[in-house]
């Protein structure tokens, strides 16, 4: 917690995200304790499920409750762009990577295996950081209104991508008993995940004016965090849907409940989440984030070197393609050179990944390569520490380059004043 706090301190002045930290210290404590041979993987297994359920819950509502609407719809055109197609590219470019090295590094896996591990790593870390982008972007001033809200609008969208659709694969490959049934496992997720968003809009207009009467008791803001639990594991046990929408639908209705009730024509007066509240639940939004990335540096074992390598090749393609998605998402939008060098640095992996590696890796590892445990956890810790030095790294360098360029400029300007001032006199 004191690195978290010491971490975010740093990011606050140096551009540096925590992430870097954790994942350094998680990585020193698993060393020194030796935490893979010493604790049971049944164990290990049982307390990232546990607490890893939690934290979807966490972040899912966190990003519904802090999901502006309206910035949404101003921005969905480029943002929504940047935001599927980098998810695609992410998707596909890693999918070709781990078929093309397991041919040669991990020969007993089938191709069809190969494929869908590929595809499921691709899902894992195809989405951006938004506790890291939305801060970076709003202290860049020189970017354009649009940069920043296309930026925001994908770190907002593709974290429940990522998990939605490593929820879906998860569906269609273990809870089908391994036996791959696409029109099976589309209907089932279709009706699952509907279920979930219905749910959860119709249970966060219900708690909305409750929410409203009972803002001013003291600590009522635990009581919509506990409200959000119930909702997660009402969904998933008595309707059978996906209590992770579920929760994020929710948040979408608490945060927006103003704008939602205008849509509807409610005549009365509107009311959303209050500032309070919306603190504390970043209160446990940062808590949660602390402890999971220390606890993915801890699970990195790092047995074989192969998958540090994926790990490294899947970061430089991600790069590679995600000039193809910025360069698509901004073609003739009258953006600037140096707001589309910012979209291509502004790529770092967070939460969900590190969450997604932990919870649901064990288990496709177990169905689709059995024997090669730590496969997702390392490559995807390795994919989050690249793409956040390289996010610092960058935006440092076009910071500066954007500084020497305004100095010029105000050089250049007050020369043209002296030289204007030395014609008159």
């Amino acid at each position: 917690m004191i690195l978290g706090f010491i971490g975010n301190f740093i990011f606050n002045r140096t551009q540096i995200p925590s992430i870097v930290w954790l994942l350094f210290f998680g990585l020193i404590v698993g060393f020194i304790f030796q935490i893979q041979e010493t604790i049971p993987d049944s164990i290990l297994n049982t307390i990232s499920s546990f607490v890893g359920a939690i934290a979807i819950i966490i972040i899912l509502f966190d990003g519904g409750i802090n999901t502006d609407l309206y910035q949404l719809f101003r921005g969905a055109s480029r943002g929504l762009l940047l935001s599927i197609s980098a998810f695609l590219f992410s998707v596909l470019a890693t999918m070709a990577v781990v078929v093309i090295l397991s041919a040669t590094l991990m020969p007993a896996i089938p191709l069809v295996n190969s494929i869908l591990i590929g595809a499921i790593l691709g899902a894992i870390v195809a989405g951006t950081s938004s506790p890291i982008v939305i801060p970076l972007a709003s202290r860049l001033k020189n970017l354009q209104d649009k940069t920043k809200t296309a930026l925001s609008v994908e770190s907002i969208i593709t974290d429940p991508l990522c998990i939605v659709v490593v929820l879906a694969a998860s569906y269609m490959i273990i809870d089908m008993g391994g036996v791959i049934d696409l029109g099976a496992g589309i209907k089932n997720l279709v009706s699952t995940f509907s279920v979930g968003a219905v749910v959860g809009a119709v249970l966060g207009l219900f708690w909305l004016p409750i929410m409203h009467r009972v803002r001013k008791e003291q600590f009522s803001y635990v009581v919509t965090l506990a409200v959000v639990f119930l909702v997660y594991s009402l969904t998933e046990s008595w309707w059978g849907g996906a209590g992770a929408i579920s929760c994020l639908m929710f948040g979408l209705v608490l945060g927006n409940g103003k704008k939602i009730l205008k849509m509807v024509k409610y005549s009365g007066r509107g009311f959303e989440m209050d500032t309070e509240t919306k603190q504390f639940h970043s209160l446990i939004s940062f808590v949660i984030r602390t402890f999971f990335f220390v606890y993915l540096g801890m699970m990195v074992s790092f047995q074989k070197i192969e998958f540090i390598l994926i790990g490294i090749i899947v970061l430089i393609v991600l790069f590679a393609v995600r000039y193809l998605a910025v360069f698509l998402s901004t073609y003739n939008g009258g953006f600037e050179k140096d707001d589309k060098q910012t979209m291509m640095v502004m790529m770092p992996r967070g939460l969900a990944a590190a969450i997604l590696a932990i919870i649901y890796g064990p288990a496709f590892v177990e169905k689709l390569m059995p024997g090669l445990d730590g496969f997702f956890k390392d490559s995807v810790f390795v994919v989050i520490l690249g793409t956040a030095v390289l996010c610092t790294v960058g935006v440092s360098i076009i910071a500066h380059s954007e500084k020497k360029k305004q100095e010029r400029s105000m050089n250049n300007d007050i020369n043209k004043v002296v030289h204007k001032a030395g014609k008159q006199k």
